[in-house]
């Protein structure tokens, strides 16, 4: 476990921000301790006092980032304050060398840390006007005959690199963006229905009653499963019966909140996650979802309807833990599947309630 998760327990391996924030500490780290080594060196070996300034007001300037980030900074930010930085340490570097010993050559590591932390837009604006700045700096060197060897021909291949690299970083970070929405998209999705699957719900299940006890907030599940559905494999097929499990799929999408989570439990089952939603409005919810399947067939002239139930969390009941509220949500579902089915069955401080038929 990394040690920044500490100062971020909510941000975890899949969440898009974990490599970026990362990054960020990183760099602060390697800032924190370049800083305050060379700072140091340059008053006791080299006695540079006026350099040392430079160095340590460096080494405040990342701790402060580092503080920033660490209370709960907004990371977009920090990370064009750390870009930002990054580059007044390397333009100063170059100006304090003149141009000598290749120290242009420094400027070749913003490309990488740009493009990740600002993205392919920001970081190709950054770095363009970063490149063209060093390239208008080696040419003034040129005509004022700075040592070195220094050549038309090195600021042609400076200009070379400089915009090669503009394109391959630009490229890459796009690609790698693509390929791990991607990734996110296949790793967290059913392939059926298009919603979440049972992974997915189970991580995110554990993470949101944690948050719900932190706050003391209720949240709600409501576990359905499609009623008959065997009969309806039978008469129709298969393919017709994974077709009305995309259809149940899509009307909990529309008829559920935007915060709410909606995910295939597995076969014809489904979770909803509601946060931040007692019982009497899970309930709400689950009604909509029979009233809006009992109105009009889903596919063609085949009819589904399903038997919810609901089962919640207060947020200020310890004993509260996913798998008690499974057991709770499934056995109101075992209740509403005996009342009937086409029924909703909800849990009240341990008193189970039916909604049957959507009639409240």
């Amino acid at each position: 476990m990394k040690y920044w998760r500490k100062y971020h327990p909510t941000i975890g391996t899949d969440d898009p921000r974990y490599h970026q924030v990362s990054l960020i500490y990183s760099v602060l780290l390697i800032m924190l301790i370049y800083f305050g080594l060379i700072g140091l060196l340059n008053i006791t070996l080299f006695d540079a006092a006026d350099i040392a300034i430079y160095d340590f007001s460096g080494f405040v300037l990342a701790a402060a980032i580092y503080f920033y980030v660490s209370r709960g900074g907004n990371f977009k930010v920090a990370g064009w304050i750390v870009t930002l930085t990054l580059i007044f340490v390397l333009l100063a570097f170059i100006h304090l060398a003149e141009g000598r010993n290749y120290s242009l050559l420094w400027v070749t590591i913003l490309p990488p840390l740009a493009f990740f932390l600002l993205g392919p837009t920001a970081g190709t604006w950054v770095t363009g006007l970063v490149f063209a700045y060093c390239g208008w700096f080696l040419y003034k060197l040129l005509g004022l005959g700075v040592p070195g060897n220094l050549s038309l021909g090195a600021l042609f291949n400076f200009v070379e690199v400089a915009t090669a690299q503009v394109f391959l970083f630009r490229y890459y970070e796009r690609s790698r963006r693509e390929a791990y929405e991607q990734l996110q998209k296949t790793s967290t999705t059913d392939p059926l229905t298009g919603i979440f699957n049972r992974l997915h719900i189970d991580n995110s299940f554990k993470s949101l009653l944690a948050s719900s006890k932190r706050d003391l907030k209720p949240t709600s599940i409501l576990l359905l499963d499609v009623d008959h559905f065997k009969r309806i494999n039978d008469e129709y097929g298969h393919i017709a019966g994974d077709k009305v499990l995309v259809a149940i799929g899509s009307v909990m999408k529309e008829t559920t909140r935007e915060g709410d989570l909606v995910g295939r439990w597995g076969g014809e089952e489904f979770l909803i996650i509601c946060p931040d939603t007692d019982g009497g409005k899970a309930a709400n919810i689950a009604n909509r979802i029979v009233e809006r399947l009992n109105k009009q067939p889903l596919l063609d002239d085949i009819n589904a309807t399903v038997s919810i139930g609901i089962a919640t969390a207060s947020g200020r009941d310890k004993k509260d833990t996913v798998e008690t509220l499974l057991q709770t949500a499934d056995k109101n579902l075992y209740k509403a599947k005996a009342d009937g089915r086409n029924t909703v069955v909800a849990s009240y401080d341990d008193i189970a309630l039916t909604s049957a038929h959507s009639t409240t």
